[in-house]
């Protein structure tokens, strides 16, 4: 452990030293809460599935007369999890990766995991997450170097840490500001990786659907009119893909009903009868039908039922409605936990689940 990571935790334990003893009761409670996980198999278990074939790829021999080592390993291949804002796409992928017997303590800093996450910058551009992977791997590297040379340092730092598997949370904000060249040297330098005779590492890509097409485009001409070595082709071999679906509102309340009766259950409460018809189906419209932020507004109703004085025994809908207000500020006449006809609400109008709802800007035209 470093020592800027021994005086965060520090830090930590006084926050926590100066919290009265209810509000430590109830931090523990909303902890056990947050635990609970609802795992479905056209999600937990493809994705799982997909990650266990690619890790697969880092221990396979090209030639199984010779031994596993440099020179005589397959090329790997890069998952890319897609979905909408609010679908769960970085809980998912820590989630997998650490329940991998592989990968124990990923995302632990010090742990010395053999996967590492980093969260691609915004805006951003080849140098720009060369640099931002460097310092998350503990070796900053001056702005100044060129492009080459930080991305040499990277290739070097993953194998000297013995890093094998390498997760970019939030790849669309490539798509930001980069040019046409910048996105096609990103692609060409990303799939170094997965090509290494030597080294080769698994790539996790996480992000919206508009990076899809980013994976697709490597077949367009360079300027120069030469065609360029990449082709649609080779990058679906190369990558697999994997899209988490939006909540379904005729099928999907009664799997939601339960999730929030089981983590009511974890804080003690009950819930009212006929949640999967009464309640559900206006939380997953307010959460836009995706599954994250479903849950996270749960988790905010029953963080304030247990705030509530006294402390709830019933998890109620006036406990969504208050944490649907106070995430999005709306009017009554807004929330869809108050009005009736709540189905004509359009909630993409008052509420953003998270910083990665931003709409990808377009790039300028004439930036080559």
């Amino acid at each position: 452990m470093s020592a800027f990571e021994g005086a965060g935790t520090d830090v930590l334990q006084e926050l926590l030293a100066a919290m009265s003893p209810d509000e430590r009761e109830t931090l523990d409670v909303m902890e056990r809460v947050r635990s609970r996980i609802l795992r479905t198999p056209d999600r937990d278990d493809e994705t799982a599935e997909t990650f266990r074939k690619l890790y697969a790829d880092l221990v396979t021999r090209l030639d199984p007369a010779r031994p596993l080592g440099a020179g005589n390993r397959s090329e790997t291949r890069a998952l890319v999890l897609v979905g909408r804002t609010g679908a769960g796409k970085s809980s998912m992928i820590s989630r997998i990766v650490s329940d991998h017997p592989a990968f124990p303590g990923f995302g632990v800093p010090g742990f010395g995991c053999r996967a590492v996450s980093v969260q691609t910058p915004s805006p951003c551009n080849p140098k720009a997450l060369g640099l931002e992977i460097l310092r998350v791997l503990g070796f900053p590297m001056a702005a100044e170097r060129p492009v080459p040379a930080v991305w040499g340092r990277v290739r070097d730092r993953l194998e000297f840490l013995g890093k094998v598997v390498l997760h970019l949370d939030e790849i669309h904000n490539v798509l930001e500001t980069a040019n046409k060249r910048e996105l096609t040297q990103i692609r060409t330098l990303l799939k170094a990786f997965l090509i290494s005779p030597n080294w080769p590492v698994v790539l996790v890509l996480s992000g919206l659907p508009e990076v899809v097409p980013f994976f697709e485009g490597l077949n367009e001409p360079e300027e120069d009119g030469r065609a360029n070595a990449d082709t649609k082709g080779e990058v679906r071999r190369r990558a697999v893909f994997v899209n988490l679906r939006s909540l379904r509102s005729r099928h999907d309340p009664s799997m939601i009903a339960a999730a929030v009766a089981d983590m009511a259950g974890v804080a003690g409460m009950g819930v009212p009868a006929n949640i999967d018809v009464k309640l559900a189906p206006r939380l997953i419209h307010a959460a836009l039908y995706e599954l994250g932020t479903t849950m996270q507004i749960a988790h905010d109703a029953i963080g304030l039922a247990l705030d509530a004085k006294p402390r709830a025994t019933v998890l109620g809908i006036e406990h969504f409605k208050l944490a649907y207000r106070i995430r999005t500020g709306c009017s009554d006449a807004a929330n869809p936990f108050v009005v009736a006809n709540w189905r004509k609400i359009d909630c993409t109008l008052v509420m953003r689940a998270s910083e990665d709802a931003k709409p990808v800007a377009p790039r300028k035209k004439g930036r080559r």
